[in-house]
C-alpha cells in the first residue's frame, strides 16, 4: 500500500515531494502497475509543473529510478531508466516476501544552475544558484508496499511457549480480519532473516504452510457463513482475497470442493532451490 512522509526534510536545493513547497504547483505522482507474474512492475514517473526537473530528465542529466527493497532482510536493488517510464523485475527467491518499491528522480551528473521563474520554483529560490552533485535526489515519491491479499493478513508473532519448529495459526476478527501466526523462537528468527537461496525457499514454504492453515480455518469457520454481519463478506480484506483467488481460477473456502493445501500451493507454490545448500 502507498505511504506518505510524516516529516519534511531540509535540502540545499529545490526538491519535489509531498509536503515540500519548493515547486508550489508541482507534483510528482509516479504510477506503479504490478505485472501479472507478480515479480515485475511498470513505473511511470509523472512530473507536473516542475519544468526544471522535467528538463533535466529530457536532457539525460537526471534519471528516473526505483529501488526494490526488503528492509527486514537488508535486500535492496536500484533500477534506473533514461525516460519517464521503466520496467523493473525482481527474483522472488532473493526477496522471500513482497517488496517495497520506492520511486525517485536523481541527478546523473553534476549540475550548476541559476534558478528562474521559468523553472517552476518557489519565489525563495528565484535567482539562487544551486550546485547539484551526481546522485542528488530531485524528486521523491511515496513508498509502495506490494502485498498479496493473504500475506497482508498475516501477523507473525514469537511465542516462547511453543516447542522448536512449531507454529500455531488462529483467526482474529478484531479491527478487521487477520491471522495470528505464532512461531517458536527458532522459526521466528529464521523467518525474519534467512540467508541463501535454499533458506529463502524454505522460508517461503513455511509461510505457504501457514497460509494453508489459514485457508483451513476459513473453510471451517465460514464455509456456510458468507452473508450477514458475522459472515466473511463483511470483511473487506477477505472479499479482496476471494476476488484474487477467483481471478486465478481457484475455488474459495465456501465451496464444497475447496482444498486448503491445493489453494495455498497454487497461490504460493513450494519452490525447489537450483542447487544444493545447507539449510
Amino acid at each position: 500500500m502507498p505511504g506518505t512522509a510524516n516529516s519534511v526534510r531540509v535540502f540545499t536545493h529545490p526538491i519535489l515531494e509531498e509536503g515540500n513547497l519548493s515547486f508550489p504547483n508541482g507534483e510528482y505522482a509516479p504510477e506503479i502497475e504490478i505485472g501479472t507474474d507478480g515479480f515485475s512492475a511498470v513505473v511511470r514517473h509523472i512530473v507536473r509543473q516542475a519544468p526544471f526537473i522535467e528538463r533535466l530528465v529530457e536532457r539525460k542529466q537526471a534519471a528516473c529510478s526505483c529501488t526494490v527493497s526488503i528492509p527486514i532482510t537488508g535486500y535492496r536493488r536500484l533500477f534506473g531508466t533514461s525516460g519517464f517510464e521503466q520496467k523493473i523485475k525482481w527474483d522472488e527467491a532473493q526477496l522471500g516476501e513482497p517488496p517495497i518499491l520506492c520511486p525517485f528522480i536523481v541527478c546523473r551528473q553534476a549540475v550548476r544552475h541559476t534558478l528562474s521563474r521559468e523553472d517552476g520554483v518557489h519565489q525563495m529560490w528565484v535567482n539562487k544558484e544551486i550546485h547539484l552533485e551526481k546522485g542528488t535526489r530531485l524528486a521523491i515519491g511515496p513508498a509502495y508496499r506490494m502485498m498479496s491479499s493473504l500475506q497482508s493478513l498475516l501477523s507473525i508473532e514469537k511465542d516462547d511457549s511453543l516447542q522448536p519448529g512449531q507454529i500455531h495459526v488462529s483467526g482474529c476478527s478484531e479491527d478487521g480480519f487477520y491471522f495470528k501466526v505464532k512461531m517458536a523462537f527458532d522459526l521466528y528468527g529464521f523467518i525474519q532473516k534467512p540467508e541463501g537461496e535454499a533458506r529463502y525457499f524454505h522460508r517461503s514454504s513455511i509461510l505457504t504452510h501457514a497460509c494453508s492453515c489459514c485457508f483451513a480455518l476459513l473453510a471451517k469457520e465460514y464455509r456456510d457463513n458468507a452473508e450477514g454481519e458475522d459472515g466473511w463478506r463483511s470483511f473487506a480484506n477477505l472479499r479482496a482475497l476471494a476476488a484474487e483467488m477467483e481471478g486465478k481460477g481457484l475455488n474459495i473456502w465456501d465451496t464444497d470442493d475447496f482444498s486448503p493445501e491445493k489453494a495455498a500451493t497454487a497461490m504460493w507454490p513450494h519452490r525447489i532451490p537450483s542447487q544444493e545448500e545447507n539449510v
